[in-house]
């Protein structure tokens, strides 16, 4: 016999097996181009009509069995062992080493069992609570640590970590999960006793205060850093130390701080409880540089040992001003470009600053470059009555250049602060009281096209030397004042000319117009022609009142074709009444920005008077 062609009884079986399933499939499958799709291994299941269900073609099926066997070997490879749980929590099925004495092995130890029902040591009731409460909330968790003490006196762990499963109907079925042994790493850990002071001489060398808790909540380790800022600060846990609670003081906080207690409190909690990785929180307290701005972070420690979390504290007083004053500045910008009157435009600027900085008020002095003089030109204050009355005594205020503090900062160009405790300050003290009237003035120029137009003068009872982003700030902001002041300088006085020129038209005619391309009228401000009618949409020589002859009707529409501006042009209207009225226009050409023709506008006269007269005179042989 061929050996090649023995084939055994368990490969016959199979054949005929696969004969008769693919004999169904295709009693299922009607359409031609269906059942070459499945001959091609394009089709990984089909829907059984009778049943409604799927059924999975033998490729997809061996597809199916390699992913769920190289996904086995994966989890075996990164982890001790394989487990599952039912929707009571109790053990079901594991595979894997065994692990220490609890059981957790290949053996029905634990089937049956929870995790609080064997034998580990190192888990409080308070900390099974916590537990269980993350599997009430169908929690994913992650290395929960768990030690025994052998009858040997060995210490063994594993790390377990699991999640939750579920049917096809969303049913909670119970969980699965894996295990690692961690009994290496806590002999490493013996072996290597110094790794303690390794790890807080590594803590004390980190210039972030920073503190370590245990799963209470209490302090069980802190850097020098920490017990500095702790030492020299007054918000929520100010003074905490080694053996103190953090959770205990964040309950305890009280007035201003409780806000910020209840906030730290329950974010400690949620990462001491492996509900969240990360916890920040930002607040505001006393340092000693003055009022500051910090935030707290509340990091979860992972390990054997007994710190859960670690708490860091930051300042960011100075990342806050800074967005402090980016707002400011993009502020002032919104109020130049939403302005519609100049004086309202100065107090919006005025207020922005005096609220970002928490100044009293603020003042600006216009340059007037005639008279060289400071003049009060705008203001804004806290609605209090020392401040009202200092703002009031300022109207009328006039300085010349290198005189008082505006005169000082116009002359020079540059910013300055005063203030009643700075260095050099008392022999100005008089005069700074005299002008400001409080205990400190902040003085910057305001300049547009590198020359200085006015000072903008902030006055506050309490005045801080400012530092560099501030200066620059308020730079800033003096010279977006300075070309929007020049912008409003420059319309104002376009505007003005107009206003003459506009004047001087209407002293200068009796009516003005406007043409279109075509030369019809499209707009007329004054008496116009009497006796013509509505004139708007016509050309002149549509109007049938209007009396001239053709050899001028050719002269008027020749000039008009070529764009030329033509003056006193006359003519005559027939009037309703049989009067006949006269009339002189001048006009010029009209270009858009692109340069293209839109039409005429000029202006017209009313010479009927004169005309009668040299009528008049010419009869008479005059």
């Amino acid at each position: 016999m061929n050996p090649d062609l023995c084939v055994s009884k368990e490969e016959t079986a199979r054949t005929d097996a696969e004969i008769a399933f693919a004999d169904l499939i295709r009693r299922l499958v009607k359409g031609a181009s269906e059942l070459k799709a499945i001959d091609a291994g394009e089709i990984d299941a089909i829907i059984d009509p009778a049943t409604g269900k799927a059924i999975l073609l033998p490729k997809a099926q061996e597809v199916l069995l390699e992913r769920k066997a190289h996904y086995r070997s994966l989890v075996e490879l990164s982890s001790d062992g394989y487990w599952e749980q039912d929707e009571h929590y109790r053990f079901v099925s594991y595979r894997g080493t065994t692990i220490g004495t609890a059981g957790i092995g290949g053996g029905e130890g634990i089937l049956g069992r929870t995790l609080w029902e064997l034998s580990f040591d190192n888990m409080s009731e308070d900390e099974w609570q916590t537990h269980r409460r993350q599997l009430e909330w169908r929690s994913s968790f992650r290395d929960l640590s768990l030690r025994e003490v052998g009858g040997d006196g060995a210490v063994r762990g594993i790390s377990i970590s699991g999640e939750p499963m579920f049917d096809a109907q969303g049913q909670f079925k119970g969980y699965c999960g894996t295990v690692r042994d961690t009994v290496k790493g806590m002999q490493a850990e013996a072996v290597m006793p110094e790794a303690g002071g390794f790890v807080r001489a590594t803590l004390e060398a980190l210039a972030t205060p920073i503190c370590v808790l245990d799963s209470t909540g209490t302090v069980i380790m802190t850097n020098q850093a920490w017990r500095v800022f702790a030492a020299a600060n007054d918000g929520v846990g100010a003074g905490v130390s080694e053996g103190v609670s953090y959770l205990a003081a964040c309950d305890a906080a009280f007035g201003d701080e409780r806000a910020d207690g209840v906030a730290m409190a329950a974010g400690i909690r949620q990462v001491i409880a492996g509900g969240r990785e990360i916890f920040r929180h930002e607040y505001v307290c006393n340092a000693p540089a003055g009022r500051g701005h910090f935030v707290t972070t509340v990091t979860r420690l992972r390990g054997d040992g007994a710190a859960h979390a670690a708490v860091s504290c930051e300042d960011i007083t100075a990342l806050k001003h800074a967005e402090q004053l980016l707002r400011l500045k993009y502020t002032v910008a919104r109020c130049l470009a939403d302005a519609d009157d100049t004086s309202a435009a100065l107090q919006a600027v005025i207020r922005a600053v005096c609220e970002a900085q928490q100044w009293d008020c603020g003042r600006h002095f216009r340059l007037d470059p005639v008279a060289g003089m400071l003049h009060l030109d705008g203001s804004w204050g806290m609605p209090v009555a020392g401040v009202e009355q200092f703002l009031e005594k300022s109207r009328g205020a006039v300085f010349r250049p290198g005189a008082g503090l505006a005169g000082r900062v116009c002359q020079s160009g540059q910013p300055l602060w005063m203030s009643s405790g700075s260095k050099g300050a008392r022999a100005l003290q008089t005069a700074l009281e005299h002008e400001t009237g409080m205990a400190g003035a902040f003085v910057l120029p305001v300049i547009a096209e590198a020359e200085t137009i006015g000072v903008l003068a902030f006055a506050s009872r309490t005045v801080h030397e400012p530092d560099d982003r501030l200066l620059q700030a308020m730079r800033s902001i003096g010279r977006q004042l300075g070309r929007f002041l020049r912008r409003r300088q420059a319309e104002d006085t376009l505007r003005r000319s107009e206003a003459r020129l506009r004047a001087l038209i209407e002293l200068s005619s009796d009516w003005t117009w406007e043409q279109d391309c075509d030369f019809r009228f499209t707009k007329v401000v004054g008496p116009g022609m009497a006796g013509a009618g509505d004139i708007l949409g016509k050309a002149l020589w549509e109007l049938p009142t209007v009396v001239l002859s053709d050899d001028e009707w050719v002269k008027l529409k020749s000039e008009l074709a070529a764009r030329w501006s033509f003056c006193d042009f006359e003519y005559a209207v027939v009037r309703p009444d049989g009067q006949i009225g006269y009339y002189s226009i001048s006009g010029e050409p009209v270009y858009d920005e692109a340069g293209a023709f839109t039409g005429f506008r000029g202006i017209g006269l009313d010479i009927a008077r004169r005309k009668r007269a040299e009528i008049a005179l010419h009869e008479a042989g005059l």
